[in-house]
């Protein structure tokens, strides 16, 4: 597993002013969740046993990698049964298809595949305010609602469809409309639906950080602003046809304006 690979994501920005402990410690959880979701979609086939592996060296840590790993466990007192809810979260993506009935479910499957990430990452940062956990989750609902919004026309070539079927019927929408990526005046309101949600999440984060760990959150902050902006790239009433990210100078440009909200 690549501990460097966070430095290519959208997370390199937010961890470039971290102690050296905290970025290798980041290093090695990032690797982790890239590592299991990367089983899901390069190893479709095998990914059932290699799964079933990773979750037996969290258990009993051999390789070098996994004693590394339960060092920062421990270090950081991150409850590792957060590990095991992301390989249940990633181990969904292996339904063929993949659908959720209502938002319910959906938020089940973004808890596993992102709130606890979010979780891993403030024990690394340091929080002093239980609070700050909501924080965590409802920031990574507002994210991972920008990667499915972003990502459906890509996530429709493989079968999936992260938009829940109870939202797809309520604004008159065919699950076949969302796998051929029509844009529909039906599909319209129903992106304009869940981006009023998402938003709504971006909010509702910025509310619930406690100012006592307004500073250790920097770097949180910075992911959020990051996917804020992606999130406000998107068109608005349709379904984007390409990956959008953003440049380096974007990238740049928010790591600043964050740092100089700083109170």
């Amino acid at each position: 597993m690549d501990t460097n690979s966070y430095k290519k994501s959208n997370f390199g920005s937010a961890f470039f002013f971290l102690s050296k402990k905290q970025k290798e410690a980041l290093g090695l959880v990032y690797a982790f969740c890239r590592y299991a979701d990367d089983i899901v979609d390069d190893n479709f086939e095998n990914a059932p046993k290699l799964l079933a592996e990773l979750k037996q060296d969290l258990i009993t840590p051999q390789k070098k990698f996994f004693k590394n790993l339960e060092k920062v466990i421990e270090d950081y007192s991150i409850p590792k049964q957060y590990f095991f809810d992301l390989i249940d979260g990633v181990e969904y993506d292996l339904k063929k298809p993949v659908r959720f009935e209502t938002f319910e479910n959906l938020e089940w499957y973004i808890y596993r595949v992102a709130g606890v990430v979010g979780l891993m990452c403030i024990h690394i940062f340091g929080f002093k305010n239980q609070q700050t956990k909501q924080y965590a989750i409802t920031l990574a609902k507002a994210v991972q609602m920008t990667n499915i919004l972003r990502d459906i026309a890509e996530d429709s070539k493989i079968d999936r469809v992260y938009l829940p079927l109870e939202d797809l019927k309520n604004f008159k929408v065919s699950q076949e409309d969302i796998l051929k990526t029509k844009d529909t005046p039906e599909i319209t309101k129903l992106l304009a639906f869940e981006r009023q949600r998402t938003e709504a999440f971006y909010k509702q984060a910025e509310l619930l950080l406690p100012k006592e760990d307004f500073k250790n959150m920097f770097a949180a902050r910075i992911m959020g602003n990051i996917y804020k902006a992606i999130f406000d790239k998107t068109h608005p009433c349709k379904i984007f046809k390409h990956k959008l990210k953003l440049n380096k100078i974007q990238k740049i440009f928010i790591v600043l304006k964050t740092w100089s909200n700083i109170k």
